[in-house]
């Protein structure tokens, strides 16, 4: 059956509650340490090789089982950093965030033309510590965000009992928070979203080349971008290593307004997808899109 995506955490309350205990006890060294066996046995189970089976398969094409198996622990591993950084970041409220200066003075150029500013990145990298650092925007954040209920992990904000420093705006709400969207970008704001997820109607997507197959991505922030005249900034943060990430911007560009018809939005979609695989070529451990989203079905590589 093929794998669909749900946004329910894998590990169960006590488990995260019992990491961010380790990083209050022993900071991030002391919680790396533990990640090593757990992750080791979550990799165990078939039902969690399958999560990541069709990633795997695309990028890495593994000739057996065990070639298979150590790109998936590989994967589940740095997946485990990333949230342990992210939960760092909260608890001791440290990490070292890199990029360069020309990103740094284009964003916040985007920023002072008061056009508002799409940033599109992806379910990759250290998305979750980004949410939290966007300090590179000097303007009003909003963050596309569907939260499922069962989702254990704490945000930045919520492990410093704050108020978040973006307003939400929920996407499974009237109108798929439409609205909301087209307020914050004529206020001038930074409109943050997942550029390769799409929320509700698949007739809402269009179907793009990724990593030699194809896969369906929203079009709605194209659409967005060429009735406002937003520029869409694309950006992804790599994890670098122990309480460190980057911020780099992949690409810029703005969308004419092409009309009602979504296909007229393709080479927008693709431009993001083209981004995304330049990204996962240079950081192949770090796609964390946790189910098959790719039009055709697998076998299962057990």
């Amino acid at each position: 059956m093929k794998q669909q995506w749900t946004g329910a955490s894998l590990a169960s309350r006590f488990k995260h509650r019992f990491v961010y205990g380790l990083i209050w006890i022993g900071g991030r060294f002391l919680a790396y340490l533990f990640l090593y066996p757990l992750v080791l046995v979550y990799t165990l189970f078939p039902s969690i090789r399958r999560k990541s089976r069709a990633y795997i398969q695309k990028r890495f094409a593994p000739s057996g089982f065990f070639t298979f198996f150590k790109h998936a622990y590989k994967l589940n591993l740095t997946f485990a950093r990333t949230l342990t950084d992210r939960a760092a970041l909260g608890i001791l409220g440290r990490a070292d965030i890199v990029s360069n200066a020309k990103d740094r003075t284009l964003c916040q150029q985007l920023a002072d033309q008061h056009r508002g500013v799409i940033m599109l990145t992806a379910h990759c990298g250290c998305w979750q510590q980004a949410a939290a650092s966007l300090n590179f925007f000097n303007a009003r954040k909003y963050l596309v965000y569907y939260r499922n209920p069962k989702d254990n992990d704490k945000m930045v904000h919520e492990h410093r009992s704050q108020g978040a420093p973006f307003t939400f705006i929920n996407p499974a709400s009237d109108f798929g928070g439409v609205v909301e969207m087209m307020n914050a970008l004529h206020s001038g704001g930074v409109l943050c979203a997942m550029g390769d997820r799409t929320f509700g109607s698949p007739k809402n997507s269009l179907a793009v080349r990724f990593l030699g197959g194809t896969v369906r991505l929203p079009y709605s922030f194209y659409r967005l971008a060429a009735c406002t005249g937003a520029p869409v900034a694309v950006m992804f943060f790599p994890w670098l290593g122990k309480g460190r990430f980057g911020a780099e911007i992949a690409d810029v560009f703005t969308v004419p307004d092409l009309g009602p018809s979504k296909e007229a939005y393709l080479p927008y979609a693709q431009k993001f997808a083209d981004a995304l695989e330049t990204f996962c070529v240079k950081y192949p451990y770090q796609f964390f899109n946790y189910y098959d989203f790719w039009e055709n079905v697998y076998a299962d590589p057990r």
